[in-house]
């Protein structure tokens, strides 16, 4: 659809207009469809990558910092691309509701009809340029990922290292249904016991019954981590931040994307005090105590470090 010269259309209106139209819906539909099914692609391309941050080299973080950037700027394209998309296509759906009263709205159809061109052209230049990006940014990003999950391959420690213990946990929900508003940092069992609503505790469980056979199964699983989650401090931090968004906020990947690159390089946070947030008002929260270095400020939830006794030197 080409309309440029306003006092050309009305033989297009009057003998071709409606088809046409019908026609370039269907062309906008399909390009919905078709970046709906790439950002499906990259969802699940970044997911994966957010996984094996654990094995990331230390060196490599500028690299993954820029892959990541890399894939929230893809992100960002597709949502102008689809808001666009819905745009025109609402445009058209406009276009054909003036045609039924053709006489009294040519003009305005005239008008609709030029000004959608120009955006259509828009729409093929987001196109244009998304595409430029796409394969480039991800070839890299799969060659990256194949080379750190290989890597990951050698270093994986049996499974049978990960297995639930008999071991009493010290946290019974069971025993005591209410929230739990500490988080316990423990040298000595090298673990983090992360706080929890208990109403969310309860509403996972609901909802995967076929995973978990208790409440306290979801806190074992969920709440209590092993230290060595947040070795690699700058991938902890970014990996904790993704999954805040996503996972307890629910919130857009390119949102979680945003977050995890703010706050990768702010050495000063601690990635389990990430992970401890129940939502992001109590990541703000700490975050603003952290910048005014007034810690004894935050009340969302305690704090507390179990470090493992100094071994005193025997006098000679």
């Amino acid at each position: 659809m080409l309309f440029y010269h306003f006092e050309m259309l009305d033989n297009f209106i009057e003998k071709n207009l409606t088809n046409n139209i019908e026609i370039e819906k269907e062309n906008i539909n399909q390009i919905i469809k078709l970046y709906e099914n790439k950002k499906s692609n990259l969802q699940s391309i970044t997911t994966n990558i957010i996984e094996i941050t654990d094995s990331i080299n230390p060196k490599k973080l500028e690299n993954f910092h820029d892959t990541i950037s890399s894939f929230k700027n893809l992100f960002e394209d597709i949502n102008a691309i689809h808001q666009l998309a819905y745009q025109l296509k609402s445009d058209l759906t406009e276009t054909l509701a003036l045609y039924k009263n053709m006489e009294n709205n040519k003009n305005e159809i005239k008008a609709n009809l030029v000004e959608y061109n120009k955006q259509r052209e828009e729409l093929s230049t987001k196109i244009f340029h998304f595409e430029n990006q796409y394969n480039v940014v991800l070839n890299s990003a799969i060659a990256f990922s194949l080379k750190t999950a290989n890597k990951k391959a050698k270093k994986m420690v049996p499974i049978s290292n990960y297995t639930t213990t008999n071991e009493k946990s010290r946290i019974d929900i069971e025993l005591e249904p209410q929230d739990n508003n500490i988080l316990v940092i423990s040298e000595k069992e090298q673990k983090a016991y992360l706080p929890f609503f208990y109403a969310e505790v309860k509403n996972i469980f609901q909802n995967a019954k076929q995973k978990y056979q208790s409440l306290q199964d979801v806190v074992d699983d969920l709440y209590i981590l092993p230290l060595n989650r947040f070795k690699n401090s700058s991938m902890a931090r970014f990996r904790e931040s993704f999954h805040l968004i996503r996972k307890k906020e629910n919130g857009s990947i390119t949102k979680a994307l945003d977050l995890g690159l703010e706050l990768m390089f702010q050495y000063e946070l601690n990635p389990i005090v990430i992970a401890a947030c129940r939502n992001l008002d109590e990541l703000d929260i700490y975050l603003d105590c952290l910048d005014e270095n007034e810690l004894h400020d935050f009340t969302c939830f305690e704090i507390k470090f179990e470090i493992m006794p100094q071994l005193t030197k025997r006098k000679q």
